[in-house]
């Protein structure tokens, strides 16, 4: 059972998370039948269902988020000492993980170890977040910071690309700005009671969620314009060992 399966999200709800499942449908489309991957820091194991014609393993340290069902691992254990034989596997999907690693370069490099020879490496990484999985969040990257740790570990021919550019970015932000509201907009008193500021800004909520569906469109749109793409939500990178 997956109790977050992200992989669902539209591109309105979550604009970062949108990306990241794009790419990833793209690595699974290009992997060969039989072709064994390892999806490292994979949490609830949410892409093992596009791996399907090859041989999915995952692993992870099962600590990022306590609502997760980590039951679904092949192993349990941080990704900077993986219990792994050299040369074990064609390609390693790693998502929206490094930046939850105290030893980011570490890890690459035990990515690269287990990789077998010509052996390609699928990295994601956020350049803006908000803080999340507290207190095990640590790192924000640049296409340069991927780039050093990647050529660091040993791997060449590195490509990073942008997800979006600075419009894209903004439409991935503007929704952030619901927190303010509750989750469901009413607020209750203590004893059960609801508060009638609570009440008050559920129609907010919706106007302004409303407002802010016609922004994200509109920036989505016109994101094609931005030429150099050098602030985007984030970055996806390709390397080989």
């Amino acid at each position: 059972m997956i109790n977050e399966d992200f992989s669902t999200r539209g591109r309105a709800e979550d604009v970062g998370r949108w990306y990241v499942n794009r790419f990833v449908e793209k690595v699974a489309k290009n992997l060969p039948a039989g072709a064994s991957i390892l999806d490292a820091g994979a949490g609830e194991s949410v892409y093992k269902k596009y791996f399907s014609h090859g041989n999915y393993k995952a692993i992870d340290l099962a600590v990022g988020e306590s609502r997760w069902n980590y039951d679904n691992l092949d192993y349990v254990a941080p990704l900077h000492k993986m219990p792994i034989e050299d040369n074990s596997f064609d390609a390693v999907l790693c998502t929206q993980v490094l930046e939850h690693l105290e030893w980011p370069r570490e890890s690459v490099k035990e990515m690269h170890r287990v990789l077998k020879p010509g052996g390609k490496i699928y990295l994601t990484v956020p350049m803006a977040h908000n803080e999340h999985q507290v207190p095990h969040d640590f790192f924000r990257f640049t296409s340069y910071g991927v780039q050093s740790i990647c050529r660091h570990a040993g791997f060449r021919e590195i490509i990073v690309t942008p997800f979006g550019g600075i419009w894209a970015r903004w439409a991935y932000e503007m929704p952030r700005g619901l927190s303010v509201f509750l989750p469901t907009g009413i607020q209750e008193k203590k004893g059960g009671s609801i508060g009638a500021v609570g009440i008050a800004l559920v129609p907010a909520k919706f106007v302004v969620l409303g407002f802010l569906r016609v922004l994200q469109t509109f920036f989505l749109w016109i994101d094609r314009f931005d030429k150099k793409k050098d602030d985007p939500f984030g970055w996806s990178c390709e390397a080989t060992k």
